[in-house]
């Protein structure tokens, strides 16, 4: 007999996912199954949000931590195994929340469950149905640092400053490109400003299009089931056991 058979039907989440301590908000709204295992819930986080996926992340769900972590010579370990523990091992209830932090103490992420739904086959899961704000870069230093970079790149001397290196770089290209001298490093002032721009663009948020950020999960989701065909029902007694564990 096959482990799943005593499984639940699956089960819909509605996720509602706010970064903390920004304002304005910056929040998405998706639904993913509830047999999504735990690792590609953190990837659908990434994704949704506008992350990397450069730094660790943990979950924090009814007083457990689940995480990945770098250990020496930065290979990869596991606190209880994300492929296994699955979002319905929880039986998170409407209202419940939970919490996921990316680069651990900087970004904290609360997920709140707005609504558990039955599955619809005809629909793609995961799918981001809402969202507003556009997210940090990576590295920026969480919310504080994140604050105050955007004050100050609303500022006056940081915009005049902006469109200055701009047109001085703008013009200087010109030049080149009708004939003129290349540019060297040794034209301190365009190198300068060619510097500032380049740290301008690393700073700047990362734009929340959900189009594409649905295009991506679908990629995503044909991805991962291509190599669940390929593994076949491998593991699956593992993965029920695990379950039985987080369910006590």
């Amino acid at each position: 007999m096959s482990a799943d058979t005593n499984l639940p039907p699956v089960q819909v989440y509605q996720l509602k996912v706010t970064l903390r301590d920004i304002r304005p908000a910056i929040w998405r709204r998706l639904l993913v199954t509830g047999d999504t295992p735990l690792a590609q819930i953190h990837f659908i986080l990434q994704t949704v949000m506008g992350w990397k996926d450069r730094s660790p992340y943990r979950f924090l769900i009814h007083g457990s931590t689940y995480c990945v972590y770098p250990g020496e010579d930065f290979d990869i370990r596991f606190s209880n195994d994300l492929h296994l523990v699955r979002l319905r091992d929880f039986r998170l209830r409407q209202g419940e929340q939970f919490l996921y932090e990316y680069d651990l103490d900087f970004w904290g992420h609360d997920i709140r469950v707005e609504q558990v739904l039955p599955y619809e086959p005809r629909k793609r899961y995961p799918r981001c149905i809402d969202g507003k704000g556009d997210c940090p870069p990576e590295d920026s230093g969480g919310p504080d640092a994140y604050m105050y970079l955007v004050e100050e790149r609303s500022s006056l001397g940081y915009l005049l400053s902006y469109f200055d290196d701009t047109r001085m770089i703008a013009e200087r290209l010109d030049v080149w490109l009708k004939g003129g001298p290349q540019p060297t490093r040794e034209e301190t002032e365009f190198i300068e400003a060619v510097e500032r721009l380049g740290k301008h663009i690393e700073s700047t948020p990362v734009e929340f299009k959900r189009g594409e950020v649905n295009k991506a999960l679908r990629a995503m989701a044909k991805e991962w089931r291509c190599s669940t065909e390929s593994r076949g029902a491998a593991g699956a007694e593992g993965g029920a056991e695990h379950a039985q564990e987080i369910a006590g």
